[in-house]
C-alpha cells in the first residue's frame, strides 16, 4: 500500500488535519518524500481539507459532549487545525447557534444529576459563559413551561 493509498483510507474513516494524517503515515515507515507526494495530492483532489475537518469537528463535539468556544478551540489545535480555520469553524457555530441545543439538553442532564450550582460550575468548566449558560437555562424553562400546560 502506498502512502496515498493509506491517506485515502484514513480519510475515508473520517476527517483528518494534515497534521493527523502525516503522523499516521510517519508511524506507518513511509518515507518524507512519499508522505510529501501524497499530502500534496489529497489536498490537490479536494480529499484533504482543514476547513471540513474544523466543522465536522465543532458540530460532532457539540453533539456528543458540549464544550465551550475555548475548549474547542484548544481541541482542534490539539489535532493541528490552523487557528485561523479553527476560529472561523467555532465562530460560525456560534453564529449558527449550533451549541444552544446540545448546551440545553447537557444543562437539564446536569441540573438532575448535579442540581443547578453544580450543573453551571460544570459548564463553566467546560468553557461556556454565563450568558451562554443564561440562554440554555431560559430554553430550558419555556419547554417546561410548554410541558407543564
Amino acid at each position: 500500500m502506498t502512502a496515498y493509498d493509506k491517506a485515502i483510507s484514513l480519510l475515508s474513516i473520517r476527517e483528518h488535519t494534515e497534521k493527523e494524517i502525516r503522523n499516521k503515515l510517519q508511524q506507518r515507515s513511509f518515507s518524507a518524500d512519499d508522505i510529501e507526494d501524497a499530502i500534496e495530492r489529497i489536498k490537490r483532489e479536494g480529499f484533504l481539507s482543514e476547513e471540513r475537518f474544523a466543522e465536522v469537528f465543532v458540530r460532532s463535539r457539540l453533539r456528543k459532549l458540549p464544550e465551550g468556544r475555548s475548549l474547542l478551540l484548544s481541541r482542534l489545535k490539539e489535532r493541528g487545525c490552523p487557528d485561523d480555520v479553527s476560529r472561523s469553524a467555532v465562530s460560525l457555530a456560534w453564529e449558527r447557534e449550533d451549541y444552544l441545543e446540545p448546551l440545553t439538553l447537557y444543562l437539564d442532564e446536569l441540573v438532575r444529576k448535579k442540581g443547578e450550582e453544580g450543573a453551571y460550575a460544570t459548564l463553566r468548566r467546560k468553557g461556556f459563559s454565563s450568558s451562554e449558560i443564561k440562554m440554555a437555562k431560559t430554553v430550558l424553562s419555556e419547554r417546561t413551561a410548554d410541558e407543564s400546560e
